[in-house]
C-alpha cells in the first residue's frame, strides 16, 4: 500500500529555482484542511510565492505585484485518486488565484489579513437588499 504522506514529502515547499539566491520572508501557512495546505512567502525581490500542497503533489505560483512580470505557475506530482481531495485542492487553488489577483491589483499586501482600503479613503458600503 502506498503512503501518500511520504510521497508528498518528496517535493519541496518551493521550487528550488525560485528560491536559490533569494531570501524568503513572511513565509506562512494561510490555510490547512486535512492533508491540504496553502502557503505564501515573500521573496527579497518582492515577488510573492504561493503553494498548494496535497498528498502526492504541489501547485506553485509566483506573482510580481510591484513589477511587470507575468505570473508563473506549474504543478508537480499526480492528482489524487480521491475525488474529494481533488475537489478540495481545486477549491484551495481557486483561493490562491484570487489572492494572486488581489496582489497584482494592489488590493492586498502579503501578510495583510484584509484587503487594503481604497486609496481615496472612501470605504465601500456593503450592498443591502431593499428592506421595505
Amino acid at each position: 500500500m502506498r503512503d501518500d504522506r511520504a510521497v508528498s514529502d518528496d517535493f519541496p515547499r518551493w521550487p528550488p529555482e525560485w528560491i536559490e539566491d533569494h531570501a524568503l520572508a513572511a513565509e506562512e501557512v494561510l490555510a490547512e484542511a486535512g492533508d491540504i495546505s496553502f502557503a505564501s512567502a515573500l521573496r527579497a525581490d518582492d515577488k510573492v510565492l504561493l503553494s498548494v500542497t496535497w498528498p502526492g503533489g504541489r501547485r506553485w505560483m509566483m506573482v510580481d505585484p510591484v513589477g511587470n512580470e507575468a505570473p508563473q505557475a506549474f504543478r508537480i506530482g499526480e492528482r489524487s485518486e480521491d475525488p474529494e481531495i481533488n475537489r478540495m485542492v481545486e477549491g484551495v487553488w481557486s483561493q490562491a488565484l484570487e489572492r494572486a489577483k488581489q496582489l497584482i491589483d494592489g488590493e492586498l499586501k502579503l501578510g495583510a489579513a484584509e484587503p487594503e482600503p481604497p486609496a481615496d479613503g472612501k470605504s465601500r458600503r456593503p450592498w443591502r437588499r431593499n428592506q421595505g
